[in-house]
């Protein structure tokens, strides 16, 4: 799939327009988004790739009656097999401007990433920022909560073992008024890979009655001497 260098995305809470993603089909084991909502607010996965490929958009914006409610420099989503990765760079979230009729803080950061490979993930965080105060990430176990606000609680490095046997890692998952609204930042789904088949155990390796050791198998081998 070719990049897309310009794209906004748009969606207007009080007029209720929702945005829907496009019908269910069945999807490679790898697969990427970076950002979705759903909730008051409703944003499909954006952009989204399943399957090797890739894509991005640039100048993104989510606009409201006056500022914007979610705005980033760049979405960013790549598959290939065995790896997928999603990043959000320069990610500006108003959340006050939901219609909960609840004060709910800004959030911001300058980078959000996260990897998925081999059926293990990991995320990158930098400069996350919640109603203005830095929120010091640095090593994230998987799952980890952050309460934030009173209405506002943040899984980072949230890890989810799917029944497929894949796993997605998300970087940030905000659930706001509960889960009335929940915001997802930077996912990504790989599968693990099948790996070498090991090799069947020679009769001469079987370990021996007693616990004693196995007896060694001769191997033809020639070493080179030098000196």
């Amino acid at each position: 799939m070719s990049p897309r260098t310009m794209g906004v995305l748009a969606c207007t809470a009080a007029a209720g327009l929702v945005l829907t993603a496009a019908p269910a089909t069945a999807a490679p084991a790898e697969s990427a988004y970076a950002i979705a909502a759903s909730g008051l607010v409703k944003i499909p996965r954006t952009p989204s790739v399943s399957g090797a490929g890739k894509e991005s958009l640039a100048s993104v914006a989510l606009p409201t009656p006056g500022p914007s409610l979610v705005g980033a420099k760049a979405l960013n989503a790549a598959v290939k097999p065995g790896h997928a990765e999603s990043s959000v760079a320069g990610l500006a979230l108003n959340l006050g401007l939901l219609p909960t009729g609840a004060a709910l803080p800004g959030l911001s950061a300058e980078v959000i990433e996260a990897d998925c490979r081999d059926g293990k993930g990991s995320v990158s965080i930098a400069n996350l920022k919640v109603g203005g105060k830095t929120i010091k990430l640095d090593q994230v176990a998987p799952n980890t909560t952050v309460p934030v606000a009173s209405l506002l609680e943040l899984t980072v490095n949230k890890q989810t073992k799917n029944a497929d046997g894949t796993l997605t890692v998300t970087a940030i998952s905000a659930s706001l008024l509960g889960r009335t609204q929940t915001l997802d930042i930077a996912s990504a789904t790989c599968a693990k890979s099948q790996g070498d088949t090991p090799e069947p155990t020679k009769p001469g390796n079987k370990p021996q009655p007693g616990g004693k050791a196995p007896k060694p198998t001769p191997v033809p081998a020639h070493l080179d001497v030098t000196g």
